[in-house]
């Protein structure tokens, strides 16, 4: 289509997608419902001409190139925007005026939401479309659909007031007196042409020492129902927010933006606050910006510190003396932004501010009056505030219901209203007085929702580089761990411009270049990964399972135990720093149809070939817990062989299995249980029937009740007792060795597990205590203080 020579004669202009349109575009074609969508509207009052109406916007078309402008995705790498060098929109012309004030105001919403279920063809017609509504016999409305992909709200109010200028000079028979508009191309030029040097050093500084936002959105889930809250301030309270806005010598705008902030702080009880803030994209010193129509507009992160020692004058000031410097810096995006600062965060905020401000006034046109301009609201956002100013203030609320319930939602609405009372009575009141004095929520601060936790037979691993470097991408931009690579980016909380930002990851990091799209046809990592590379250029991996892979320290490789499961290793996962990978090595046969190792040596091959697949040079940090300490020294030995260390982390555990008939043994057993009988009977017992039925009765029981799945695992559960019973134990561990031990009822027990290690290493065991029992290690709470005793003794130097 686009490649076609007579099409290409009929293109003025190409233009790629910015990075805020490619966001928009991905919701547009994800979403359920699109919230780029806009009804504009306003209304025509007078002896309206609809000729010379469609002859102005017939001339603004021409003047404006963005009028002429489609987009275009399908069967190309990029999505694109062409210009033409002629258009024209579609007419709908309707006759209300046979029905009531009442009637038409039910019907008038209808038709929007129509208008928005309906939709627009950005390729064909993307800014089609004019409703006429005749509602008296000199009153119209006037509705044009068009989307924030091409447009946004100040751009709509630019091409309306030229569209009334054209229509005055045609009812008074002459020639509109408009400035000619700059070309799109001379601003992408100054675009390059940017200070981003300046632009970084403002963002750093101000968001020095920032490391973690609040969000309302704690667990990142997808967006569900938008509700629509609003009220309207009195009049007296409308007049006491102007005269605190002047006695402070701040702008309306500001004075909200602080209001906003203190009731995020009240609701959150924290002082570092961020929230996003809508911009025209238009302070720049670009020439006559102001006429050009286009999507310019941003959003950008706030940030404010809540210090109680400074006056509220100087507070609000503070505010808008950032405000005014990030003017200068408005064309940079949030993920620009959110690279250039330290932040350990992804997502700086997940909440919208919004002060509706647009260069519009009513219009004397001809014989008409325009006047009640209105576009809508739009927003991706958990929470979302607007602001529209006027003689009575309006403040709505735009919120996930599956986040925000009714109670919370009105208590945030409440809220401006009392602390405006509050500033206006007390202009010398502190913030910290403020705080106080705020009603706090009478429910739940948070309505959180309940994150779906993924077991081991649902969550599909990474089976090759490919997949495991979009692993990464995934879990650093979505700021989750046990992604399976079967799961949908937008069902697990991807959003339109976090799927941007991973493309861009992806061309840095796998050295390919495709089309954010793309996104559309291959949702998930096992999709995408196909796409991207075949299958057969990758080796793929049977005992690797990734379940943090986010990180710049060495990784940390944990063996399985005596189960064969791994996704125990979790809680130690999300414990250790965020910096620190972990991978876990499950053994074969857990999808039922791979053939088990026959003895150790073989599989410690296997898994060195695998973890050198992933960290090609060491030191390695070996994790070894219950059954596999074996396995740990033989993978230690066959990296010694190639001139690697491997630090080895012993959790808990002995180097050979229990020998039962050892005389010592039993005794330490005997002595071990009449100590725990005499100090909690009931618990002994119970301890001492539960380990006997699992080491003899369960495997009896689960072959003859229990499910597939767990037979398969009792299978892999009774190789791997048989293989570790076989093996002998006639190397030694050349490297570090930690030994992790619980403090154990019988004094006895600990020292034979030194005695035992130091006996098979050549260096000196390097031993720390944690708290809990054995098989409790990996829970909560144990699992933090493990987690601590790990960090350490691991090895960070690449």
């Amino acid at each position: 289509m686009v490649d076609d020579s007579k099409e290409k004669s009929k293109i003025e202009a190409i233009y790629s997608l910015s990075t805020m349109q490619q966001g928009i575009l991905f919701h547009h074609l994800t979403a359920k419902k699109d919230q780029g969508f806009l009804n504009v509207q306003c209304t025509l009052d007078g002896n309206l001409n609809i000729d010379f109406l469609k002859q102005a916007w017939d001339l603004a078309i021409k003047r404006h190139p963005i009028l002429r402008t489609s987009v275009h995705w399908e069967k190309i790498k990029k999505p694109i925007q062409l210009v033409k060098p002629n258009g024209n929109i579609d007419w709908n012309i309707l006759d209300w005026t046979n029905k009531n004030d009442e009637t038409q105001q039910q019907k008038l919403e209808a038709f929007k939401i129509n208008n928005k279920n309906t939709g627009l063809n950005f390729q064909k017609k993307p800014l089609g479309k004019v409703s006429l509504i005749k509602t008296k016999k000199d009153s119209h409305y006037l509705i044009w659909c068009c989307h924030h992909l091409l447009l946004d709200g100040w751009s709509s109010s630019i091409i309306l007031k030229d569209i009334f200028t054209f229509y005055d000079a045609l009812v008074n028979n002459k020639n509109a007196l408009l400035e000619p508009i700059p070309s799109y191309k001379s601003y992408l030029n100054w675009l390059k042409e940017t200070d981003t040097n300046a632009a970084k050093n403002f963002w750093t500084k101000t968001f020095k020492g920032f490391k973690n936002p609040f969000l309302f959105n704690k667990n990142n889930t997808a967006l569900n129902t938008t509700v629509n809250n609003h009220i309207n301030l009195s009049t007296e309270t409308s007049q006491k927010a102007q005269a605190l806005a002047k006695t402070n010598q701040v702008t309306l705008n500001t004075l909200f933006q602080g209001l906003w902030a203190l009731i995020i702080s009240k609701y959150s009880n924290t002082k570092d606050i961020t929230y996003g803030n809508t911009v025209s994209g238009r302070s720049g010193d670009f020439p006559n910006i102001e006429l050009l129509a286009g999507m310019f507009a941003n959003v950008l992160p706030v940030r404010t510190l809540i210090e109680f020692n400074l006056s509220i004058k100087d507070w609000l000031k503070s505010i808008q003396t950032q405000q005014l410097e990030a003017r200068k810096y408005e064309q940079f995006t949030t993920g620009e932004i959110t690279e250039w600062i330290d932040s350990s965060s992804e997502n700086l905020f997940d909440s919208l501010f919004i002060f509706e401000n647009y260069p519009w006034d009513d219009i004397k046109a001809g014989n008409i009056t325009v006047h009640s301009s209105q576009s809508g609201i739009t927003t991706t956002y958990p929470l979302t505030l607007t602001v529209k100013t006027g003689d009575i203030i309006e403040i709505y609320l735009f919120s996930d219901e599956s986040i925000f319930s009714d109670d919370i939602n009105h208590w945030i609405l409440n809220r401006f209203e009392e602390i405006i009372n509050l500033l206006y009575n007390n202009q010398s009141i502190t913030i910290e007085s403020i705080l106080e004095n705020i009603t706090p929520i009478n429910s739940n601060i948070f309505n959180e929702t309940i994150e779906k936790t993924n077991d081991a037979s649902q969550i599909v691993s990474p089976k090759n580089k490919t997949q495991l470097e979009l692993l990464k991408i995934w879990e650093n931009l979505l700021n989750k761990n046990n992604i399976s690579i079967t799961d949908n980016f937008f069902e697990i909380g991807g959003k339109s411009l976090l799927a941007i930002k991973m493309f861009t990851l992806i061309e840095k990091k796998l050295k390919i270049k495709i089309s954010p799209i793309t996104l559309l046809e291959y949702p998930n990592i096992e999709a995408l990964s196909k796409y991207i590379i075949e299958d057969k250029n990758n080796t793929p991996w049977n005992y690797v399972v990734p379940i943090k892979t986010s990180g710049s320290n060495n990784p940390l490789f944990c063996i399985h135990g005596g189960g064969g499961y791994v996704f125990f290793f979790n809680p130690i996962a999300n414990a250790l720093d965020k910096e620190t990978p972990v991978y876990a090595i499950q053994p074969s046969g857990i999808s039922g149809n791979e053939k088990m190792h026959q003895n150790i040596e073989e599989m410690a091959k296997d898994y060195a070939k695998e973890i050198k697949d992933i960290q090609p040079n060491g030191p390695y940090n070996l994790l070894v817990y219950c059954f596999s300490p074996a396995v740990g020294i033989e993978i230690a030995d066959a990296f010694k062989k190639q001139g690697d260390t491997t630090n080895l982390i012993v959790i808990d555990s002995i180097i050979k299995q229990e020998d039962f008939t050892d005389p010592t043994r039993i005794k330490m057993r005997l002595s071990g249980f009449f100590k725990r009988l005499t100090s909690n009977p009931i618990s002994a017992i119970k301890l001492m029937i539960s380990n006997n039925y699992e080491r003899f009765l369960e495997p009896t029981v689960i072959q003859l009740f229990a499910s597939s799945n767990k037979k398969n695992l009792e299978k892999i559960k009774q190789n791997l007792i048989r293989i570790y019973k076989l093996y002998k134990w006639d190397k030694k561990h050349p490297g570090v060795t930690n030994l992790i031990l619980t403090e154990k009822p019988d004094k006895k027990l600990n020292p034979t597990y030194i005695n035992a290690w130091n006996s098979i290493t050549t260096q000196d065991v390097n031993v720390l205590f944690t708290e809990g029992v054995h098989h409790q290690l990996f829970s909560s709470p144990h699992a933090d203080l493990l987690a601590e005793k790990i960090e350490k003794v691991m090895i960070q130097d690449n």
